[in-house]
């Protein structure tokens, strides 16, 4: 396991929200970012082995969570308790572009496809909100207009005929101010996040162009919003490039969001649909609230381990931990969401995939005895 980098170690940790808006005007994104050109990676291939079906999500997997700090026997081996824990709840929130580049068969596309999203049972008890960009007023980057999403996070279906009479019938207005709307969606976002520290909240910005109405703010300073999110609490920014956009450049924001490359659906955006149940399915994946030890002893985050027992029957295989969703590197393991303030329990895509398939699979996370790394 790599040493926690410098941005894991930020005051981000610590601050309130109002300080972590100060903060991001000044981030850049620096050297944790893919270049721009060169041949891009596929979002799907990348990341769509994370999750599971929808709705919980685990299947009939025994999960157990250890509710207290290990012991240590004569021998060495540490002892726990365990307890069992469960799925958490998975918060949405939708920022799309409305510019009047996206007008006609893109508008139709987009629409059809938000509203088979919030209609679709295995969308079920999904929170999901919404922001629509640019908006309405004159000066269109100000962040704090976006703050206040056009429709609150409630779950589905409760929240259906909201989402979709929020839908404009086309998209005509100008300008795609994304700066301003991401930094703005990302506040509410992450402040959800505060409020509900037991969910996992993530964005998806579904966008036609590059970013042109927000002075000289780049594809970094847009990216670095993403980056800076993800590190405070662990929200995710899910890009989808419909055709006009460029991908390469919505690679960035991706890789810095956490979510590793863009959905590229420039040559068909009647994709736009599966991509966003693909989504959908990768964040209902391996992702498990750690309980509170019992006893009122604090949790370390330094000494727990996770293990896998195949089918639930014989000798566990102890999983290596990682710093995040990027160390994984395509093998066995898991990491937290927040390695200084951690909540959760996530699986790499590696292990999750191998678990989702074993409907007796058992998972069980030991406190006390200091992490095995990867």
């Amino acid at each position: 396991m790599r040493r926690p980098s410098s941005v894991r170690q930020s005051v981000f940790a610590t601050f309130t929200l109002a300080t972590l808006a100060s903060a991001w005007w000044g981030c850049s994104t620096g050297p944790d970012q893919p270049s721009t050109t060169g041949t891009s990676q596929s979002a799907s291939s990348a990341t769509g082995s994370t999750g599971g079906a929808g709705g919980m999500g685990t299947g009939g997997m025994d999960v157990m969570i250890d509710g207290g700090g290990g012991s240590v026997e004569e021998a060495g081996a540490c002892t726990s308790v365990s307890a069992a824990a469960h799925p958490i709840d998975l918060d949405i929130i939708f920022l799309i572009d409305q510019s009047g580049s996206m007008t006609g068969p893109k508008w139709i596309g987009t629409s059809a496809a938000l509203k088979a999203f919030f209609t679709d049972p295995a969308s079920a008890n999904i929170g999901v909100g919404m922001s629509l960009f640019p908006n309405h007023k004159v000066s269109k980057c100000i962040t704090a207009d976006y703050e206040t999403l056009n429709v609150p996070i409630l779950t589905l279906p409760q929240n259906t005929f909201a989402l979709t009479n929020s839908i404009p019938a086309d998209a005509t207005l100008y300008g795609t101010p994304t700066f301003g709307a991401l930094q703005g969606t990302l506040l509410a976002a992450t402040s959800y996040q505060d409020a509900h520290p037991s969910h996992k909240v993530i964005v998806i910005l579904a966008t036609d162009g590059d970013p042109n109405s927000c002075g000289i703010k780049s594809i970094y300073d847009i990216a670095a919003l993403a980056k800076s999110a993800r590190s405070y609490n662990g929200v995710l920014t899910y890009v989808i490039g419909v055709e006009g956009s460029f991908i390469p450049n919505l690679n960035v924001i991706a890789y810095a969001g956490g979510t590793t490359a863009a959905y590229d659906i420039t040559t068909d955006i009647n994709q736009l649909s599966a991509k966003m149940a693909e989504i959908r399915k990768v964040s209902l994946g391996c992702d498990f609230a750690i309980p509170p030890p019992p006893d009122g002893k604090d949790l370390d985050p330094g000494k727990v381990n996770v293990s896998y027992t195949p089918k639930g029957m014989g000798a566990p295989a102890t999983l290596p931990r990682a710093d995040d969703l990027l160390d994984c590197g395509g093998k066995p393991g898991w990491y937290y969401d927040n390695n200084f303030t951690p909540t959760k329990i996530v699986l790499c895509p590696e292990s999750c995939t191998t678990v989702k398939a074993d409907i007796s699979a058992k998972v069980s996370a030991l406190f006390g005895c200091t992490s095995v790394a990867n």
